[in-house]
């Protein structure tokens, strides 16, 4: 058999070709380059632009344009985008031809693989510094004064869409702008908003720092295989990113209470509903409870079971969704590491237990939260009739593992006592129904404001001087 067409240099191509794949999938934005330490490892940012034409909106805001400048500013961003787009083409077609190379020394393939990027981002960084030095070449020495709040306004522009840990990419500034409040509801928050800009900064640049300095050790364990050597710097950066979401959380808590509650309310709601889609995402209880209220024919008992059954749902809802993210606050540092030693598992073919890239006080939340959930929901469609439950659509009358409602179907401890009725009676000795304490505020369920208002969140004359 000749030597070119052996099942070993076959597998090796076939090796060769998945590795440079993987590396043009982070080009592309497409695929993490390793599976073991995913986007952690910094090579999708290697090919995100620093700077982009709608960019210019930032230039002439924070540091007040003169219309001269205007053009010539314009200009410098084109001739960035031009060169940038040139360069990343030509590091994909290096990376593109490495085949043979790969082939002929396979110890260091990826080694070999990772070399164009490397390169790259050496000279990614000199075209920043370049751009940068011929914008501050056109500017006044006033504007001098205002390129710190612009620098800013950049890093959180470019730094928080980087964020992979829930919670990390909150954007507080577009939720209040989305808002539009009073201007004495921004006058009262005013002082929070500008110490809130200052830590966010400081927490973003730290993690910048973190990232520039552990995801080289990243990227040298996947070239030595050795990938417990980058878990120290995984946790690092994780560590980093936890940091950025603890001033998110703290801004919230401490903006929720300067405005008025229902503003506050509203305001906090929204912005965890972007950093936690999996917890304050609509559940199925949220829609039988809206089906069953739909139904024509529910009889005054029935209303007053579903009155009774919503109140308790809601206090146990706020009380669950407050824990989750309470744990979530403390522990999704921990959830780079677990999914990096989950693949490093299953890369030396060891058994991995399903689950294991979450942390354990999570994974026991969200299965105490689901049994909650399950519970409303049986108690729900106990209390309505088979004509009722008939006119309820399956995504609401069905659990998630798409079993029929029925007594056969019910965990012991969620089976109704014998007697009860179906249909709204109330004869048979029911779950007991716990009523929201008086005053309580549900923060699962928080009250929508009444009219829209306005906020302005373009940098203000004396704000950009500071």
């Amino acid at each position: 058999m000749n030597e070119a067409n052996t099942p070993r240099d076959g597998t090796l191509r076939r090796t060769m070709a998945m590795i440079v794949a993987s590396l043009v999938g982070a080009f592309m934005l497409t695929a993490p380059a390793s599976a073991q330490f995913g986007s952690q490892a910094g090579f999708a940012e290697a090919f995100q632009k620093d700077f982009l034409r709608r960019d210019m909106q930032l230039f002439v805001d924070y540091l007040r344009l003169e219309d001269w400048q205007r053009p010539i500013i314009e200009v410098l961003l084109d001739d960035y985008q031009i060169t940038f787009d040139a360069g990343t083409d030509a590091c994909k077609n290096q990376m593109s031809n490495l085949k043979e190379e790969m082939l002929a020394d396979p110890d260091n393939a990826m080694e070999i693989a990772l070399r164009p990027i490397k390169e790259w981002e050496t000279e990614k960084k000199q075209m920043s510094l370049e751009f940068t030095e011929n914008i501050r070449a056109q500017l006044s020495p006033l504007q001098m004064q205002r390129w710190p709040s612009l620098e800013r306004a950049m890093r959180r522009e470019k730094e928080l869409p980087m964020g992979e840990l829930p919670g990390e990419r909150m954007n507080i500034f577009a939720v209040l702008h989305g808002m539009e409040l009073k201007p004495e509801n921004i006058q009262s928050i005013d002082p929070i908003l500008l110490d809130y800009e200052v830590k966010l900064d400081e927490a973003l640049t730290n993690r910048r720092n973190q990232m520039d300095r552990y995801q080289p050790k990243l990227q040298d364990a996947m070239v030595s295989k050795d990938y417990n050597a980058g878990i120290s710097g995984l946790k690092a950066i994780s560590v980093s990113r936890a940091g950025v979401i603890e001033t998110h959380l703290i801004a919230i808590e401490s903006i929720s209470r300067n405005l008025p509650p229902i503003l506050g309310d509203e305001f906090k709601l929204k912005i965890l509903k972007r950093g936690y889609p999996d917890i304050y995402k609509t559940n199925s209880v949220d829609r039988l409870l809206e089906s069953s209220r739909n139904l024509t024919d529910l009889t005054p008992e029935q209303s007053i079971g579903l009155d009774q059954i919503e109140g308790e749902y809601l206090v146990s809802l706020a009380e669950s969704n407050e824990r989750l993210l309470q744990l979530y606050r403390s522990y999704a540092s921990d959830i780079p590491i677990l999914e990096a030693k989950q693949s490093i598992a299953r890369r030396n073919k060891e058994n991995v237990e399903r689950g294991s890239n979450v942390p354990p006080q999570i994974s026991e939340e969200k299965k105490s939260r689901s049994n909650m959930l399950e519970g409303y929901r049986l108690r729900i469609i106990d209390l309505l009739n088979p004509e009722q439950l008939a006119l309820i659509p399956a995504s609401a009358k069905f659990d998630r593992r798409g079993r029929e409602p029925g007594a056969d179907n019910r965990p012991a401890a969620l089976t109704p006592d014998r007697g009860r009725s179906r249909g709204g009676g109330s004869s048979g000795k029911g779950p007991p129904v716990k009523q929201p304490k008086k005053g309580k505020r549900v923060d699962g369920q928080l009250s929508p404001s009444g009219g829209p208002t306005k906020i302005n969140d373009s940098p203000p004359k004396d704000r950009n001087d500071r």
